[in-house]
């Protein structure tokens, strides 16, 4: 019997982000978010690559893909907020996820930060893990 992600039911979080759909505009122009609750974490994109003609894709091995076409993949993001109860990652982590999962927002003012153009709510029970930098790539190149 195969499971998929998409089936689980969130097991320790009160609020449940894979419901999609919630608004993704929480209407928060006037404000800027400093606080999350429970194990919500604020997630910024980190590769997603905006092309001028082309529009919003991802790089997987130097091969853009047109985001529209990686709705159950997996994503990159940077930690920018967390609620209390987050335990495994930290504000800076780059963490990896599934792109089906989440709230996306856009252009959200965060306290300390500024704004954010590209990001997502997620439960940190919906992620994969967290990614370190290979310096041995970085060398290489």
């Amino acid at each position: 019997m195969t499971v998929s992600i998409d089936v689980l039911a969130p097991q320790k979080s009160h609020i449940d982000l894979s419901d999609k759909a919630l608004p993704s505009d929480f209407g928060l122009d006037d404000y800027s978010l400093s606080k999350l609750f429970d194990d919500v974490m604020l997630l910024e994109y980190c590769d997603l690559v905006t092309g001028e003609e082309s529009g919003d894709y991802i790089l997987r091995g130097g091969i853009a893909i047109p985001v529209a076409q990686v709705h159950n993949a997996w994503r990159k993001g940077k930690v920018i907020l967390k609620g209390p109860n987050v335990r495994y990652t930290e504000v800076g982590d780059i963490v990896v996820f599934p792109n089906n999962m989440g709230i996306p927002i856009s252009n959200l003012e965060v306290t300390g930060h500024g704004k954010v153009k590209n990001a997502l709510f997620l439960n940190e029970q919906r992620m994969f893990g967290v990614c370190d930098i290979n310096a041995k790539k970085i060398k290489e190149k």
